[in-house]
């Protein structure tokens, strides 16, 4: 298969099918919502960094947050989400969001030095 690609979300299936397909080929699971799906939150991460380096952070915090809802087990989102919580001084909610990302990866490094800043904050 030549140009783009979109894998089924299936992971039984996991079929690599055209990019402009509505159902995946091999397993007949819809693919288009998917893609769209993926392509938004990638859109709304970057908005989120730009927003963040522009020191909107309520803007970004808004932005990742709405990757992390759609998206629950993104840990670059997650962290994200925490470092702009964090720095808009809802370290309560940072701390929530960095003890996930651990949960599931324990030796992210970005959750933990954010960890150690919300400990050495309430020191």
């Amino acid at each position: 298969m030549s140009g783009p690609v979109i894998p089924c979300p299936m992971a039984r299936c996991r079929a690599d099918n055209p990019f402009d397909a509505d159902e995946c080929e091999r397993c007949g699971t819809p693919v288009r919502g998917h893609a769209r799906l993926t392509a938004y939150t990638a859109y709304l991460f970057n908005r989120g960094l730009a927003a963040a380096r522009a020191g909107r952070l309520t803007v970004a915090r808004d932005h990742f947050a709405a990757v992390v809802h759609w998206c629950p087990t993104d840990t670059e989102a997650r962290n994200a989400l925490a470092l702009a919580g964090y720095r808009l001084g809802d370290v309560t909610e940072a701390r929530r969001h960095w003890e996930l990302v651990c949960e599931r990866r324990p030796d992210d490094p970005l959750a933990r030095r954010g960890l150690s800043l919300v400990v050495e904050g309430s020191s």
